[in-house]
């Protein structure tokens, strides 16, 4: 115990986790790790004057929930320690935001700490982050292709939130509660490889303790020296934002990034990183792929879509990071005409061209502009997407649910409905800003054809 409460202590001193007179509230499932916590933070209890709490969510995703809420109950009452619980019906939640289980999960019990925080005074939210979390996040978010932002782990703490188990890894955890049998509950869907973060950790790691038995404690370590080194970029990060910050609200935040110096323009993906963090309050950052994208809209009217409902466009130079546009309305699309996308702040400009570079066109890289052969086109419409719209895109051989065809471009879900649907007749003829139909390309013997681009008002 005495090696761990070291490790805590030294955490403590390095991060500012606690103090002497804090009301600690624990995050307390009843697993391994937040039990643990809870038996070193009670010893810890009469040096730093501390008062601790637990709080208990029941998700209702197992038929053993009730039991360990019970057992969590136990435990505080044999401690003299106040026990809050709440149980919700995650499944119904999940469903009904349209989100993943694991981020609805992870939201309603931070918010309902938040809660407690208010309504009781508690100072602090201690939760069992090991070492081991750590390196698992690091390692999710390589493979998704994090921003430099997101490796750095899982923060030792967050405004209120402190993880003193940060530093421990988990085998160290196990043996404290084997050493003292310190009863728990396994959670054993843990051991199914039905999430990423489990494959990771049941299958990966293992082959990379055998590599080195340190592995876990080393790629957190990483991280956490990743994290120590960002703080002087952040620091720069904040002050460029605030130099090129044209307006700011909780809808809407503009960049002018122009006049950013060029020794500075590896930091643009940063400085419209922290735009995103501060529009949407999300912990969990875009990709770097997505980011760069924005960072990288030269023409205006150029659109990327981020995370959380977000998309930045490009508006005469200046970067806008907002709400994606609401869903689009059936519209009429004449040729050679601009129109309106109704309600939205998109419009779709088209021009007849009798003149043209085959090679030109086919050496297009700009997804927001899509050129097709006229004469292959009847009356367009635009729209957005229909459940179980297909079409053929550029180069395949067979055709593609155009829903697939945006998951695999990497647009999220809530976004698809804002994504232009550009028809002819019942044929999808341009996914606006991601790819056109191969039955409508421009070829060697193509006469006239018609440019669509696509375009934001803002």
């Amino acid at each position: 115990m005495r090696k761990l409460l070291t490790k805590i202590e030294s955490s403590n001193r390095r991060y500012k986790l606690f103090a002497k007179n804090d009301k600690i509230l624990i995050a307390l499932s009843g697993g391994p790790d937040s039990i643990a916590l809870f038996h070193l933070l009670d010893y810890l209890t009469p040096k730093y004057s501390l008062s601790l709490s637990a709080a208990h969510i029941d998700h209702s995703l197992r038929p053993e929930s009730a039991e360990e809420r019970q057992f969590c109950r136990l435990l505080c009452r044999a401690h003299g320690v106040s026990f809050h619980s709440k149980k919700l019906n995650i499944k119904t939640l999940a469903k009904r935001q349209k989100m993943s289980l694991e981020l609805t999960s992870r939201q309603c019990r931070y918010a309902y700490f938040q809660q407690l925080c208010e309504k009781h005074g508690y100072t602090k939210i201690a939760t069992g982050h090991t070492a081991d979390d750590s390196a698992e996040t690091i390692m999710l978010n390589l493979v998704r292709g994090a921003h430099l932002a997101g490796l750095g782990g899982i923060p030792p703490r967050r405004e209120n939130i402190i993880r003193p188990l940060i530093e421990i890894n988990k085998s160290a955890i196990l043996d404290f509660l084997k050493k003292y049998g310190l009863s728990c509950r396994l959670d054993l869907s843990n051991l199914e490889n039905d999430y990423s973060r489990n494959i990771i950790r049941n299958k990966v790691f293992p082959v990379l303790k055998k590599i080195n038995p340190q592995a876990m404690r080393n790629i957190s370590r990483a991280g956490q020296n990743i994290s120590d080194s960002m703080k002087v970029i952040e620091d720069k990060v904040r002050e460029l934002y605030d130099r090129h910050l044209v307006s700011e609200s909780n809808k809407q935040i503009t960049l002018d990034l122009r006049k950013l110096p060029d020794y500075y323009k590896s930091l643009e993906s940063w400085i419209i990183l922290r735009a995103y963090s501060l529009l949407t309050g999300e912990l969990r950052h875009p990709d770097s792929e997505r980011l760069m994208q924005a960072a990288n809209l030269s023409r205006s009217g150029a659109v990327a879509f981020l995370n959380d409902g977000v998309i930045a466009v490009n508006n005469s130079g200046r970067i806008i990071l907002s709400r994606p546009p609401v869903k689009i309305v059936r519209i009429s699309l004449r040729k050679g005409e601009t129109v309106k996308l109704g309600e939205t702040d998109l419009t779709i400009k088209s021009e007849i061209l009798d003149d043209f570079s085959f090679d030109d066109i086919r050496n297009n890289k700009d997804e927001s502009t899509a050129y097709l052969d006229n004469a292959k086109l009847g009356g367009l419409t635009v729209r957005s997407l229909i459940k179980g719209d297909r079409f053929k895109p550029l180069g395949f051989d067979g055709t593609k649910k155009a829903a697939d065809y945006l998951n695999d471009k990497g647009v999220p879900g809530k976004f698809k409905s804002a994504i232009p649907i550009v028809a002819s007749g019942r044929d999808i003829v341009w996914v606006a800003g991601y790819g056109i139909a191969d039955k409508a390309k421009v070829t060697r013997k193509t006469r006239q054809v018609l440019k669509l681009k696509l375009l934001s008002e803002r």
